[in-house]
């Protein structure tokens, strides 16, 4: 679903056509003659001169966001739990969702693709992530309080996905 080396990205837009190109967004629409799929290259983390990692992915994604944390959070392929976690790094205001979702399914998920989804998705490291972004957390009605909650939310589901498994 997602592809985020910059080489296999450069082969995959060789082999595509591009359909329309947005400068002011940072993102491309791409399709796939040979597979018949349409993809979405764009920067998630960008803000004026500042543009983060690039990332790819195929079009349309699941409307529910249970639906694409199943399918990235599950598959074998490290790109999707990255991809999707850097994606929703800059949907601040879907974070607690976020987690209210992996706290109820994360014994489905696997544990490294869980690890790697919640580093990108930035919440542990709550402070770093709104300044990098050039937010602050007033911006999204968030206090102090309610960020180190999900930071411990985060760390609980950690720890119970490791007892499980060892």
């Amino acid at each position: 679903m997602y592809v985020l080396d910059y080489h296999r990205q450069l082969a995959l837009i060789k082999e595509m056509v591009q359909l329309r190109k947005d400068d002011e967004k940072w993102e491309a629409y791409y399709h796939h003659p040979s597979t018949n799929e349409m993809w979405k290259s764009f920067f998630p983390q960008a803000n004026g001169e500042k543009r983060g990692p690039k990332v790819m992915r195929i079009e349309p994604v699941p409307e529910k966001l249970e639906e694409r944390l199943d399918v990235c959070l599950k598959s074998d392929n490290k790109d999707d739990a990255r991809g999707l976690g850097v994606e929703l790094s800059v949907d601040l205001h879907k974070w607690d969702h976020v987690l209210g979702i992996i706290e109820k399914q994360y014994r489905e998920y696997e544990r490294s693709q869980l690890q790697i989804f919640l580093s990108e998705i930035g919440i542990r490291e709550y402070e770093k992530t709104f300044k990098n972004l050039g937010y602050e957390f007033q911006d999204f009605g968030f206090d102090e309080k309610q960020l180190k909650s999900m930071v411990w939310r985060i760390r609980k589901v950690l720890f119970k996905k490791r007892i499980i498994f060892w």
